[in-house]
C-alpha cells in the first residue's frame, strides 16, 4: 500500500481527504449490510449476542435497509444490525434448498456453494 504523506497536505486537502474516507467507509458498511440482509429471510431462525454477552435466539420478523427485527424466544423484539446476526445451522440447509430447490449437487459442489453464499454470513 502506498504511503500518503499527510504532513504535506493543507487543511483544505485534509478535510477533502477525510470526506472521501468517510464516504468510502459508508459505502463498505452499506455493501456489508446489504449482503448480510440478502442472507436473512423473514422466518429465518437466528441468534445474536446481547449487550450483556448472552446469546439470544429468535425469528426474523422484518428487515429494512439497516436493521433486522428479531422476535426472540422470550417474547421480546430487538432491532439488530444484520452484521451482528448469526444464522443457525438448521437454517443453513433450508437456505441452500430455497436457493437451489431442484438441483442435485455433489458433496464438493454443495460445500463450494455454502462456502461462497452462506458462510460469509454465519458467525460461529
Amino acid at each position: 500500500m502506498a504511503e500518503i504523506d499527510i504532513d504535506s497536505l493543507s487543511e483544505v486537502e485534509l478535510v477533502a481527504l477525510t470526506e472521501r474516507i468517510v464516504e468510502r467507509l459508508r459505502l463498505l458498511y452499506q455493501r456489508r449490510t446489504s449482503a448480510a440482509l440478502r442472507a436473512l429471510k423473514i422466518g429465518s431462525r437466528v441468534m445474536f449476542e446481547a449487550p450483556d454477552g448472552t446469546l439470544i435466539s429468535g425469528i426474523v420478523t422484518r428487515h429494512n435497509r439497516k436493521t433486522v427485527t428479531v422476535h426472540t424466544d422470550n417474547d421480546r423484539r430487538w432491532n439488530i444490525s444484520p452484521e451482528f446476526i448469526m444464522i443457525t445451522d438448521e437454517d443453513v440447509s433450508a437456505l441452500v434448498e430455497r436457493e437451489m430447490p431442484f438441483l442435485k449437487l455433489s458433496d464438493e459442489d454443495y460445500k463450494a456453494w455454502v462456502t461462497a453464499n452462506v458462510l460469509p454470513f454465519v458467525k460461529k
